[in-house]
């Protein structure tokens, strides 16, 4: 379909070669009426960059995967049309790929929008469809690797960071400095069908997806992060906690939503006797330690190996705690010369203190020092 009928249709495309950029300060998104899934940036620079990222675990929590689809300039890569998958299956086996497009584009529709990466050379072909109510997405893999399908039904509405319901114009989309953020799928049922080097892999479990825009690039502005989603019970939720580089102050947000209904959200940390907080701690006692892959450079194990997570509302009277173990290590590597990001799979228990407890699958990822 040409530009013109799709504009005929009321549809807009937004196209991104690799290695065009301009120079110069870049505008970033901070309209919370925007759709999450539109470009979020007046163009790039050398440092910007966009993210549509995407997260799965399987039911029984022994295998996961995340893949991303970005646009910015990274590894040497300027202004790169970047594809990433990273996955595990249950006998730890892993594989991880990165592969770059000549051309993104991202076409916005009444009722959809339609994220595509290509390659013409090698024949790369990445595409995500997602309905503009975030209910469902599907993404479409086909490559000389990678062949098959992704799918995401929604089981909790888009947030903002500060656990508004999209759209709302008090949604705050800036999480740090420099850092953009939106939840456009917190928590969905996931079905994965893929063909990787001629061996399937498939998943039925969770999984979710979110949205980062950033000014600089992440080994810039981030010093360490422990990031979840998961469902546990009538349960979803998110939290975050991240250091920045730039101030060397600590963010956090928990979100807890039960159907499509948020019933907790807080970004603060500081007990209260008037107002939600909450905290997201690192455990130490679990089974499992999150490595690197054993045909890799070593890197060491990680300190912990899970989280409790709190929160708290002394008005309603109501104190919410997780216990999360990781299961499995999806991948673990470098980030800069001092810091390394991990993602992982994992098991989780817990629910209202002294009401019933509820077992989950939690999925997310985590930046330390090395």
């Amino acid at each position: 379909m040409t530009a013109t009928s799709l504009a005929k249709l009321g549809c807009t495309t937004d196209t991104r070669h690799a290695g065009v950029y301009t120079n110069g300060t870049i505008r970033m998104n901070e309209n919370p009426l925007l759709p999450f899934d539109s470009p979020m940036t007046d163009g790039f620079n050398l440092t910007t960059g966009e993210e549509w990222s995407f997260e799965g675990v399987s039911a029984d929590g022994k295998s996961g995967m995340a893949y991303m689809l970005s646009r910015g300039t990274i590894a040497g890569h300027l202004l790169a049309q970047r594809t990433f998958i990273a996955i595990v299956w249950p006998n730890g086996t892993r594989y991880m790929e990165s592969a770059f497009a000549d051309i993104s584009t991202i076409q916005i529709c009444k009722h959809s929008t339609i994220g595509t990466w290509y390659n013409e050379t090698s024949g790369l072909n990445w595409r995500f469809e997602s309905s503009n109510d975030y209910s469902q997405t599907v993404v479409k893999i086909d490559s000389a690797t990678i062949k098959g399908t992704i799918t995401l039904d929604s089981l909790a509405p888009a947030v903002y960071q500060n656990g508004l319901v999209y759209p709302d114009r008090r949604g705050n989309v800036l999480f740090a400095p420099y850092i953009y953020w939106a939840e456009t799928v917190p928590v969905a049922t996931t079905e994965v069908n893929l063909v990787i080097k001629g061996t399937p892999y498939t998943i039925k479990g969770i999984g979710g997806r979110e949205r980062n825009w950033n000014s600089f690039n992440w080994a810039q502005l981030s010093l360490t992060w422990n990031m979840l989603r998961a469902t546990a019970g009538p349960y979803t939720l998110m939290a975050w906690i991240y250091t920045s580089r730039v101030d060397g102050q600590t963010y956090f947000t928990s979100v807890i939503m039960k159907g499509k209904e948020v019933v907790f959200r807080t970004q603060e940390r500081e007990a209260s006797t008037t107002s939600t907080f909450g905290s997201l701690d690192p455990a130490y006692d679990g089974p499992v330690h999150l490595t690197s892959d054993p045909s890799g450079k070593p890197l060491p194990p990680s300190k912990h190996t899970g989280y409790v997570l709190e929160m708290v509302d002394p008005n309603a009277n109501k104190h919410w705690k997780f216990e999360i173990d990781y299961t499995q290590t999806v991948y673990l590597f470098p980030s800069s010369n001092i810091t390394r990001v991990g993602g992982f799979v994992g098991a989780l228990k817990g629910g209202l203190v002294g009401g019933p407890q509820y077992l989950g699958r939690a999925s997310g990822n985590v930046q330390d020092m090395i």
